[in-house]
């Protein structure tokens, strides 16, 4: 602002420069601390109360040391000479190391030996005092394994019931599968493939057992008509009814085979399905000694 020949001249601060000052300094600051955290990266510098490798390995040593010390009260060692020489000897290594390598090479050598002669100890210590109560011991390991045994025959019993090598009991339903009355076409008749399908639904259904015409159904059975004979397991099974017989839930079993019932009722074909209270499933035997039910 201009004023008269006396008056002094007054210049304002350009506002871009006052705004650009603070941006610099920012900047600076900014500069300087990606300086800081390279040189940091770089191991050029650590901050106050930051371990650098070595210390990291040495804290780690002594965590080994202590950890020995704990195993050797645990097991009752910790007063024997031999082991106090082992654990002072590791600690004056760790102590004397001064690079990560001489605190791996305590841990190698000294702690490696420490642990050696802290279970040896244990083992000796122990070996004692199991040889004055082997025979109680002995007892009831022999006690054990006759619970072992036991459970192993209770878990093989199940599994054979399952696989069907067992006879298997329980509630399930007996199905009569008919052919149509004064039937002679083929899709009137009550075919291997129609039993293969009450089967699998069965099981689908969570059937625990299933038995065709006495026959007990495993994982390699095989049910087939050959010309007018139906063949289970390779042997013949009465039909007209074919009997077939399921342990399970019977009123799932009997649900499951609604659809399927409807379908071969279109042919004349009829499925009569009992429920009952307890059914018992023969043993698969290859057919041997097993009579049509």
């Amino acid at each position: 602002m201009k004023g008269g020949d006396g008056d002094k001249v007054l210049v304002k601060e350009p506002f871009l420069s006052s705004l650009l000052r603070p941006m610099f300094i920012c900047a600076a600051i900014l500069l300087l601390l990606d300086m800081l955290m390279v040189a940091r990266t770089l191991s050029f510098f650590h901050f106050p109360g930051e371990l650098d490798e070595f210390g990291m390995a040495q804290r780690g040593g002594f965590g080994v040391a202590v950890q020995l010390e704990n195993f050797a009260k645990q097991v009752g060692a910790l007063h024997l000479p031999e082991v106090q020489n082992v654990l002072s000897r590791l600690d004056i290594a760790l102590g004397l190391a001064a690079s990560p390598a001489e605190v791996a090479r305590a841990l190698s050598v000294e702690a490696r030996e420490a642990q050696e002669v802290i279970a040896f100890a244990h083992e000796d210590s122990a070996g004692s005092k199991n040889r004055m109560g082997e025979s109680s011991q002995i007892k009831e390991q022999v006690q054990q394994l006759q619970e072992e045994v036991r459970v192993l025959r209770e878990e093989l019993e199940k599994l054979s019931q399952v696989a069907g090598f067992a006879e298997l009991s329980g509630p399930g339903v007996v199905v009569h599968a008919f052919d149509a009355e004064d039937g002679f076409r083929s899709r009137e008749i009550i075919h291997d493939k129609d039993v293969r399908d009450i089967v699998n639904l069965l099981f689908w259904s969570g059937a625990k057992g299933v038995e065709v015409g006495g026959k007990r159904i495993i994982a390699q059975s095989s049910i087939r008509c050959a010309g007018p004979v139906l063949l289970v397991n390779h042997l013949p099974v009465a039909v007209n009814p074919v009997v077939i017989r399921a342990v399970g839930d019977s009123d799932v079993l009997v649900e499951s085979l609604f659809e399927l019932n409807e379908k071969l009722l279109a042919d004349g074909k009829t499925l009569e399905i009992e429920t009952s209270e307890m059914i018992t499933l023969s043993a698969y035997t290859k057919g041997y000694g097993q009579q049509p039910r």
